[in-house]
């Protein structure tokens, strides 16, 4: 294993850094290698053999743990004249956006 060290985590970061399913970095995982076998030729053993069979590997293995998406959520206040809600409300409707609420602000044409 140790002769394989330097190859098996370059393709470990290429594949995390790379995700299977949408090519962004991925967080909160863990791979687990309990047995390898080497070819025993030494000229088989080389990074450019290791390193894209273990990356496909690892990409084998997050298929296979039910992979999940987390959609990130923004939580945001918008202050507006009223003339421009409308507008507002149609492109938070575009972008799957909940309005919490709408108060006017007191002595302004704000919303």
């Amino acid at each position: 294993m140790n002769e394989i060290k330097d190859s098996f985590e370059a393709a470990f970061q290429w594949a995390t850094r790379e995700g299977v399913m949408s090519d962004e970095n991925m967080r909160g995982i863990r791979f687990n290698i309990y047995d390898v076998t080497l070819h025993a030729d030494a000229i088989h053993r080389g990074g450019g053999q290791i390193i894209p069979t273990a990356r496909r590997v690892m990409y084998a293995s997050e298929l296979t743990a039910c992979p999940a998406f987390q959609e990130p959520i923004f939580l945001a206040e918008i202050q507006t004249p009223d003339d421009a809600v409308g507008p507002i409300y149609q492109t938070l409707t575009q972008r799957r956006g909940i309005v919490i609420g709408e108060e006017p602000i007191p002595g302004t044409p704000l919303v």
